[in-house]
């Protein structure tokens, strides 16, 4: 499992990193086409939609998508109350954690509509950062963001990990790892000040909620697959599991972070 884990990671972190700083918005979109499809059939796959079903309709939403970026002018201010009313919706799940189980046709759709809808605010505002002035480094930044997040959390939380932060969801995560976190994230809030146009209060104000948030995300994840009796969202990246394992947090705190450099 970790070999082929080391492995893929080799192969894709180079073309995603490529694709970022020299592939140009062509590719780029096309790269978050790809993530968004791919997102939105394991989504639709785990709430109980025929796999077909679930490829047809993830690529039709994600091409959608992308037609809305480019064909018309959708400013943050028109789609965050929106992105607030989703993940409002799923921190009442997560609150309420028990709802879901019985998978009844009630519980499957409202899954996934909100699921869907997030992975597609997720693709339209990846898509609007990039094209943003300078949007390639600030997309860079975001993608460092959650990693070194990633980090912070797993190395405090296998050190220091003791109190559990929702042992009924995801029984590794710590209050200890969400802390680490936002710590290391400060250090690297600090360190993007001396590389990009941004001040340490701005660099602050926009990372560290987005470090925290991306754990809502990571948790609603789990819960969905939890729900499911799954333990990865599909087999699609071997040793990682699918695309909503890998880029959960992501999908959650792209928004945000979108609107944060925007507004702040």
């Amino acid at each position: 499992m970790l070999k082929q884990r080391i492995i893929t990671a080799l192969l894709l972190a180079p073309i995603l990193l490529t694709i970022v700083i020299v592939g140009g918005h062509q590719w780029f979109a096309f790269l978050i086409l790809v993530i968004q499809s791919a997102a939105t059939y394991e989504w639709l796959k785990i709430n109980q939609l025929k796999t077909t079903l679930a490829i047809i309709n993830g690529l039709l939403i994600s091409l959608f998508t992308l037609y809305l970026f480019d064909h018309f002018s959708l400013p943050v201010g028109q789609w965050i109350w929106l992105y607030v009313v989703i993940w409002l919706l799923a921190v009442i799940g997560l609150m309420n954690h028990r709802w879901g189980y019985q998978n009844t046709s009630v519980q499957l759709v409202v899954k996934s509509v909100i699921g869907v809808l997030a992975i597609m605010l997720f693709a339209l505002s990846m898509n609007q950062l990039y094209a943003v002035e300078s949007g390639r480094w600030w997309t860079l930044v975001l993608f460092f963001l959650i990693w070194v997040a990633d980090i912070g959390a797993y190395v405090s939380g296998k050190t220091m990990g003791k109190h559990k932060l929702a042992i009924n969801i995801s029984p590794g995560k710590t209050w200890e790892g969400v802390l680490g976190a936002q710590v290391l994230v400060a250090v690297y809030a600090v360190v993007i000040t001396r590389l990009l146009d941004i001040d340490i209060s701005k660099a602050l104000l926009m990372m560290v909620p987005i470090a925290l948030f991306s754990v809502v995300g990571d948790l609603a994840a789990s819960l969905g697959k939890r729900q499911a009796q799954v333990k990865d969202s599909s087999n699609l990246l071997p040793g990682h599991g699918g695309f909503i394992d890998r880029f959960d947090s992501l999908i959650a705190a792209a928004p945000l972070y979108y609107f944060l450099l925007e507004k702040l």
